[in-house]
């Protein structure tokens, strides 16, 4: 169950209005009408309705988002607008006799901030980076649509999108044309991190969830092929996210209960001159108390608690301050666990604290960055042992600058620099005759790198045509490396058609923990990719977009601490993870999608994707498919607008599914250890999920009524766990475990 209250200030702002002489109006009376619009693009919203509260009259705006009241009696009104998609809006006018009151009324989308007036920033769907054939950028209400009622995380949002594979109900991670999700490059706020999920470290088999609340952001955006890389180094794609501004208007206050958390969003205005903004989010999980109601029997549970923040300052007319701030705390429960490694209790701490001075020209943007990023973790075993302990700091610096030297040639560049320090300690233990613990093994590790970065890029952009070239570079000083890569982006337009071509290269440096225990030291992986793709707009609305795309790879990192069976004998696992810098290979597909855009009807995509990533270790000689190669993937989503009060989504997601990562042979119920690695996989991955949003109006409050259920075919969906082998048969069991069944869920919304 989720229940939200949003709730505006004592003070009623006036509307955007101007009074006029009233055309015909009756004697005495008045007249009120004005237009709807997205407070972010202006654009007109049509379908909306819209209400005098104390005279119970409503109507519904037009195609041109107008409205019109006639013969309405002097004196003070609460005028109300509500449509699904958009924030309720509450504004007190007064009505005078023989005059026209006219109000632009702006609506923000989804979450966003109270508005009282209409500031044009861009568009709520902007253009790709040019020649980027594969980018999608989600705002607040898709970001609401997406992230499901019972698990609040933008992360599952984007596992929706075209062209991203996924096969864990229980994991916030995806993949993207084979790429890890530690090949993803994940962006805050302008601040490159993978830390901040909540998650377990050092263990393969646990689930995780982002430490953000989907309701304090503005949008996020994944980027894929090759793009510029203006923020980190990564081999894969860039995935972003913004969080919002608070409220410059007035305070106001979101709180919201669901199924698994509840939390509370504040925001509101900076002094009486309002030159800045504040926003504050504190969210807590209570999922393992309502496991124990549900199901007594299990005594597993877990547990969060994050806290989101923003401020926002307008120094001077050209100067502006952000610090934005992300925190979170997890703990992970398993009472049963009794074997000498079995993982008994697990916390894990991590944040970010950001600083951003930000100085605009006509033509030049200036952004200077100070970050600080700490995570930590602590795992104990049954009798309390400490198994693993750990803890990875940093702190960047990242300076941009952008400048407009014509209408159609712009110029970036930027640098960086990061200083980075992973510790983690690791115990393995093993029982004596006596039943007492033993240490069997134990790994330490402290080490640290620092990384200096720096990129320019030069585009130029007109209405046919557009290209960009530019590179990074970058140092680290741990594997005394120094690398490059560079990129060129090319598109043209011809009536309705959109043609795009790209090349680029990537590179990513080990993380510090997996080079813990590596002699010799792993070495950075590289990746040179091409992409070619054609969109079409059939009409205003509809469109479809054909890419294709072929990756080199060098020098990834695969997991070497595996079973196998080497020469008829088993080789067992090592004791702690090891890893290696040794796999070559090709990836190629493609995506086909076909969309419609639209504010108000049907809107959303259907997407098609064919892909393939085999490897080739120059090490051992081997040849396997990539542990995250997906051959099909559909990923659909509509969203039916069939009123300004009813909106009904439904996504479905299909997946030819992963391998079963390591060396086995026959039938995911039927394993043996092998000598071939990947080379069984699992079952067919389908979900579909329904979700209806339902608004009931009243005179002066708004509740809307969300109805979801996951999995509604009760699809059998597997995903991959640690398991055991047999030492006798060699037989494995337990590495394929179910996923979600079918799961309803329900909440509400409250404004007022």
């Amino acid at each position: 169950m989720l229940v939200s209250v949003a709730r505006p200030a004592a003070a009623e702002a006036p509307a955007v209005a101007r009074l006029g002489a009233a055309p015909k109006a009756g004697a005495g009376l008045g007249i009120v009408r004005g237009t709807v619009v997205d407070a972010r693009t202006a654009a007109p919203i049509a379908g909306a309705r819209v209400m005098l509260s104390e005279i119970s009259r409503s109507v519904l705006t037009g195609a041109d988002g107008r409205f019109e009241f006639r013969d309405v009696a002097p004196r003070r009104y609460t005028l109300t607008v509500s449509i699904i998609g958009y924030s309720f809006s509450r504004r007190s006018i007064d009505v005078v006799a023989n005059t026209t009151f006219e109000a632009t009324v702006p609506l923000s989308e989804g979450t966003g901030s109270y508005q009282e007036s209409v500031t044009v920033k861009a568009d709520s769907t902007p253009p790709p980076e040019t020649g980027v054939s594969s980018q999608t950028t989600l705002g607040s209400a898709a970001l609401q649509d997406l992230r499901g009622i019972a698990a609040d995380d933008p992360l599952r949002a984007m596992q929706a999108l075209p062209g991203v594979t996924t096969g864990d109900d229980f994991q916030s991670q995806f993949s993207m044309r084979g790429f890890s999700f530690r090949e993803v490059g994940t962006v805050m706020d302008g601040t490159a991190t993978p830390l901040l999920l909540h998650e377990v470290r050092g263990e393969k088999d646990t689930g995780s969830i982002a430490m953000i609340n989907s309701d304090v952001l503005s949008q996020a955006s994944l980027m894929a092929g090759p793009h510029p890389l203006k923020d980190g180094d990564w081999l894969g794609p860039t995935l972003s996210f913004d969080m919002r501004d608070g409220s410059r208007d007035r305070p106001d206050v979101r709180m919201a209960v669901s199924g698994t958390s509840a939390s509370a969003v504040l925001e509101g205005p900076i002094g009486s001159a309002k030159r800045g903004s504040w926003l504050v989010s504190i969210r807590k999980s209570y999922i393992g108390w309502l496991i124990k109601k549900i199901a007594p029997d299990i005594d597993d549970t877990l547990g969060f608690v994050d806290a989101q923040a923003k401020l926002g300052y307008d120094l001077t007319t050209r100067q502006q301050i952000h610090v934005t701030f992300v925190a979170g705390d997890a703990g992970l429960d398993l009472p049963k666990s009794t074997s000498a490694n079995a993982l008994r209790t697990a916390t894990s701490t991590g944040g970010m604290l950001s600083v951003e001075w930000r100085y605009t020209r006509s033509r030049w943007l200036l952004t200077q960055r100070l970050s600080f990023i700490d995570s930590a973790f602590l795992n104990k075993g049954a009798s309390s042992q400490e198994q693993g302990r750990g803890s990875s700091p940093s702190v960047m610096y990242r300076s941009d600058a952008s400048w407009q030297l014509t209408p159609a040639w712009s110029a970036e560049f930027g640098a960086k620099t990061e200083g980075l320090r992973d510790q983690a300690s690791f115990t393995n233990f093993t029982t004596t005759s006596g039943g007492l613990l033993k240490v069997r093994a134990t790994l330490d590790s402290t080490l640290s790198t620092t990384t200096s970065d720096a990129w320019a890029q030069l585009a130029r952009r007109t209405p046919h045509a557009g290209v960009t070239f530019g590179a990074r570079v970058a140092n680290d000083t741990l594997t005394h490396q120094t690398l490059s890569a560079p990129w060129l982006l090319l598109e043209g337009r011809l009536g309705t058609l959109t043609a795009r071509a790209s090349a680029g290269s990537s590179y990513q440096f080990p993380f510090l923990d997996q080079q813990a225990g590596a002699s010799p030291l792993l070495v950075p992986a590289t990746a040179v990719s091409y992409d070619a793709g054609v969109e079409q707009a059939l009409g205003k609305s509809i469109y479809w977009q054909l890419t294709g795309w072929t990756r080199h790879n060098a020098n990834v990192i695969r997991a070497t601490d595996e079973d196998r069976m080497v020469n008829g004998k088993r080789v067992a696992a090592s004791l702690f993870p090891e890893y290696a810098s040794t796999l070559d290979g090709l990836s190629h597909g493609a995506d086909l999608v076909v969309g419609r855009r639209s504010a108000t009807g049907v809107s959303g995509w259907v997407a098609y994707t064919f892909a393939h990533t085999r490897f080739h270790d120059h090490a051992t000689g081997e040849d396997f498919d990539g542990d995250y190669d997906q051959r099909h993937t559909i990923n659909t989503f509509v969203a039916a607008k069939l009123s300004y009060r009813l909106a009904v989504n439904v996504r479905w997601r299909y997946g030819s599914n992963f391998p079963i990562v390591g060396y086995f042979s026959g039938t995911p119920d039927n394993l043996h250890l092998s000598n071939a690695r990947n080379e069984v996989r699992l079952p067919d991955y389908s979900r579909l999920d329904l979700r209806i949003n339902r608004t009931f109006t009243f005179n002066t409050r708004r509740l809307t009524l969300f109805l979801e259920v996951m999995n509604v075919l009760n699809h059998l969906n597997y995903g991959q766990s640690e398991g055991s082998i047999n030492s006798t048969t060699l037989a494995v069991t337990d590495v394929a475990t179910r996923l979600i069944p079918r799961v309803p869920s329900a909440g509400i919304l409250i404004e007022f």
